[in-house]
């Protein structure tokens, strides 16, 4: 691992809930149904990566307004980093690279 950075960063919630993500990305016309039936848990996790995807059920000044996680990709990638995302829905999740 020369040369390398490498930043972790673990939320302290509750973690993300896959049938949410999903749910919302069937409203917004992101994926059908069926789509949803082949998708593995780590595809499902970074679709909160896409643009104007958000699950919070109301907007405020700091959540709800679908934007930043698909930024901070984006800016990670730029520099020739990766991201990588897992979550266990109770215990948080971490994002790692």
């Amino acid at each position: 691992m020369n040369g390398q950075i490498i930043v972790s960063i673990t939320d302290d919630g509750r973690g993300l809930k896959r049938d949410k993500i999903l749910n919302k990305a069937i409203e917004k016309g992101i994926l059908s149904h069926a789509q949803t039936e082949t998708l593995s848990d780590r595809e499902i996790l970074n679709l909160i990566f896409m643009p104007g995807f958000s699950t919070a059920g109301t907007i405020s000044n700091v959540s709800g307004r679908g934007v930043g996680m698909d930024v901070v990709k984006s800016n990670i990638q730029k520099i020739g980093g990766l991201v990588d995302i897992s979550s266990e829905e109770g215990p948080g999740t971490p994002f790692l690279r």
